[in-house]
């Protein structure tokens, strides 16, 4: 299985925490970054270094179909780009903004197929306005795109970057999230559902129970969150809740790990020394 992460050169700091993360809990074939052309990661060359874990930057360059979309909204389109890989092989791509805290075997022998050749969790509650609009099965099929792990020969028979682009292009009107409002569309019907501990958002946090999706008569998918949160994986800082932006009462097991690493790499030589999650909660 393969990492892979799309980014311009400005989310360094906070992939390089993700990055981080992962390495430390799973051993991944090699890493892959996707970036505009002509951009540079001095820090997250320097982690894959500290780990041994073979790089290669693969660089969007002009021929790529996010250029024809309004400038404000590409770079929402990198991990779109992401999804054209021409080597073989299983990848997960992540968002910067998310935090690995168990191993990740699971995933790397979960069975994708032709007719499901993408991996992914639903948002873990009803979004009737995007089952409606994008034509989903039922409310809970709308997936966050934060979190894909994929098989990319498989998937490059369904689907290419310039089909979500032109998709976005066309409806605009429906995509609400944009790149990720477009993905869905373009994949519905064809594919497998993760369940929430691959990529646990935001709300689904404890400190977020008053939440009305906390609630089984609003949610009844609600009932998952003890497990969710009791066999995390994936931890996504999702609706820009990075820990360092919280006051100190807000913050949770998950947001002190994260400082922890945040404070360790910055000698990225020393990050294999980190602890992992497990060995501090």
């Amino acid at each position: 299985m393969h990492l892979l992460m799309a980014l311009d050169q400005g989310f360094e700091s906070l992939a390089a925490v993700a990055l981080t993360s992962f390495l430390l809990h799973q051993r991944f074939e090699s890493l892959v970054l996707v970036s505009p052309a002509g951009e540079t990661f001095p820090q997250l060359n320097a982690l894959a270094a500290a780990f041994a874990v073979p790089l290669r930057h693969q660089a969007i360059d002009d021929t790529a179909a996010l250029h024809q979309l309004p400038a404000a909204v590409r770079p929402y389109f990198f991990c779109i780009e992401a999804l054209q890989q021409f080597g073989p092989g299983r990848y997960l791509y992540v968002d910067a903004d998310t935090l690995c805290v168990s191993d990740l075997d699971a995933l790397g022998v979960l069975p994708l197929s032709a007719e499901q050749p993408l991996a992914a969790a639903s948002h873990g509650r009803p979004m009737p306005d995007r089952a409606l609009l994008l034509g989903l099965e039922t409310a809970y099929h709308y997936f966050n795109a934060g979190v894909l792990l994929f098989d990319s020969t498989l998937l490059a028979t369904l689907l290419t970057p310039a089909d979500v682009v032109k998709y976005f292009l066309q409806n605009r009107a429906l995509c609400r999230f944009r790149e990720q409002c477009a993905l869905n569309a373009v994949l519905r019907g064809r594919v497998q559902y993760l369940p929430g501990q691959f990529n646990l958002l935001s709300w689904m946090r404890p400190r977020q129970q008053d939440n009305p999706w906390h609630d089984l008569a609003c949610n009844p998918m609600a009932y998952c969150l003890p497990d969710v949160r009791d066999n995390a994986a994936i931890v996504h800082l999702s609706a820009g809740a990075l820990p360092n932006r919280l006051a100190a009462d807000r913050l949770e097991r998950f947001d002190h790990y994260w400082l922890l690493l945040q404070e360790g790499i910055e000698q990225p030589q020393d990050a294999p020394q980190l602890p992992r999650y497990a060995e501090r909660w």
